[in-house]
């Protein structure tokens, strides 16, 4: 672990800082009340920063319900090694309850998380649009957003799909909500802004993309990114894109792509790259040689400069228990892969698993440790019946890495 340098303090109030801010959020809550002081200091933005920029990484997983009929879905939070249903946010009315399909990547400890219409969903039948909120993990703190204006059109939502990414412009301490509705060849673009007069407004820029937004945006330094691989007009042949959304002044443009890369194809089962981000950079990792047993390294190209397109290329060797297939099931070989505490990246098995673990590999040391994931007796998901007795499916809609936060959403909300 990295050593932090000493603090040098005062006064009392500058060694209370440092000490509280090394602690989770829930004591935080409770320590609000001690006095004014405290309460003061932990919810001055100085101390929400400071807390949040030292909190570790953990994970926030949208898990399957199989129990019920439809499936339900339930957050599932992971940190430190064990896993822990989060409590589902109560909405309105009560007596429907929110089954949320998906979840944007983390900002500022924030995600959005957001109902997909299916048909055989009966709660579906019961409101007029799907509902998305912007959620707070560490606090459980949750405001529910107004239908986007293209929702509210109980037939074409009923046909379509959405996609939902969450931004953050750091010029202004602004959060946006971006939202696409695909229907057929229509793509319809809105933008909701936090504390911004609680209505949506549609995008008419005419740089917009014409094809969709298929997978989870990452938010960098102002900037949602998308990477994917379209169909071009006429043929079965593929091209790589980049998007790039600038959140301050809500435009789209093009980014130029990595050189000679492999075409970006494959959902699910299929994947065979991810787009993340480490270190505060926007990266590409295809994983490609080590999913067809060419070989056990990785090729991550990081984004140096989104104007001119130019990206750093690093050749990562995997250690051997993260390649063998002898040793790992099929699963851990099409991974889910993420960036965790800046200098590692984390490989998730492509399904849930009674005995559950998480790889992490060091890319400064180039090293790796094996991460057992332990979960409280009460927490039966559920797992069907089957050699690795697992919950298929996790995929770059169903996961998000965060930080505990103690950013108030109500605050954002009422400035």
């Amino acid at each position: 672990m990295k050593k932090e340098n000493p603090v040098s303090v005062s006064t009392p109030e500058e060694l209370y800082f440092e000490i509280l801010r090394y602690l989770p959020v829930k004591s935080l809550f409770r320590f609000r009340c001690v006095c004014k002081m405290w309460r003061s200091m932990i919810s001055d933005p100085s101390f929400v920063e400071a807390h949040r920029s030292r909190s570790a990484d953990a994970l926030l997983f949208s898990v399957p319900d199989k129990s019920s009929r439809p499936w339900k879905y339930t957050l599932v939070s992971v940190k430190n090694g064990e896993a822990r249903r989060q409590p589902a946010p109560v909405l309105s009315p009560p007596e429907i309850e929110f089954s949320h399909r998906h979840i944007s990547q983390s900002v500022n400890g924030l995600v959005c998380i957001y109902e997909q219409y299916e048909e055989d969903y009966d709660y579906t039948r019961q409101i007029q649009s799907p509902r998305v909120l912007v959620y707070n993990p560490g606090t459980l703190e949750h405001v529910t957003l107004p239908p986007p204006t293209a929702f509210t059109d109980v037939r074409l939502w009923r046909r379509s799909s959405q996609s939902i990414s969450l931004g953050f412009d750091p010029s202004t301490n602004t959060y946006k909500i971006l939202t696409e509705l695909m229907c057929g060849d229509d793509r319809y673009y809105e933008i909701f802004t936090l504390g911004g007069g609680g209505a949506w407004r549609i995008i008419k820029d005419k740089d917009r993309p014409v094809y969709g937004l298929t997978r989870k945006g990452i938010c960098v330094n102002g900037t949602i990114y998308w990477a994917q691989s379209i169909k071009l007009v006429g043929g079965e042949m593929r091209q790589n894109v980049m998007i790039a959304f600038d959140v301050g002044e809500e435009k789209f443009r093009e980014v130029p792509i990595p050189p000679a890369t492999r075409t970006w194809w494959g959902e699910g089962w299929g994947r065979t790259w991810n787009m993340i981000e480490i270190g505060g950079d926007l990266a590409i990792v295809d994983f490609h040689e080590v999913v067809e047993s060419i070989s056990d390294v990785m090729t991550m190209w990081k984004l140096e400069d989104s104007v001119y397109g130019i990206w750093s290329i690093k050749r990562i060797v995997l250690p051997e228990f993260c390649t063998s297939s002898s040793r790992l099931p099929y699963t851990m070989r099409r991974p889910f892969m993420t960036s965790m505490d800046g200098g590692e990246i984390t490989l998730i098995p492509n399904g849930l698993f009674k005995d559950w673990y998480i790889f992490h590999c060091n890319l400064e040391k180039e090293s790796g440790r094996k991460e057992v994931i332990s979960r409280s007796p009460e927490d039966d998901w559920n797992w069907r019946d089957g050699p690795y007795q697992s919950i298929p499916g996790v995929d770059c809609l169903d996961i998000s890495v965060y930080k505990e936060s103690l950013i108030s959403l109500s605050e954002i909300c009422s400035l």
